[in-house]
């Protein structure tokens, strides 16, 4: 099963966009505001059992945060 990753990246205009899972999301005003949607997507997909990531780039295209939720999680 491959993992699914949502990508955190700068609009081509303003804005922060998410790309990943099954549709792409935004303009969001702040980087911060796209993160919280990106992780919320990213749980709900682990809590579905699918393994899911996210990753946040800077304007240059280089990726600044990754964190990976394809391990198990203990109760």
């Amino acid at each position: 099963m491959n993992c699914t990753c949502f990508l955190v990246k700068p609009g081509h205009n303003e804005g922060w966009l998410i790309e990943g899972g099954r549709r792409d999301m935004g303009p969001y005003h702040s980087r911060d505001l796209a993160l919280q949607v990106a992780v919320s997507e990213c749980l709900a997909m682990r809590r579905a059992g699918r393994p899911a990531r996210v990753r946040v780039d800077d304007r240059d295209g280089e990726a600044i945060v990754k964190r990976c939720l394809c391990a198990s999680f203990g109760r």
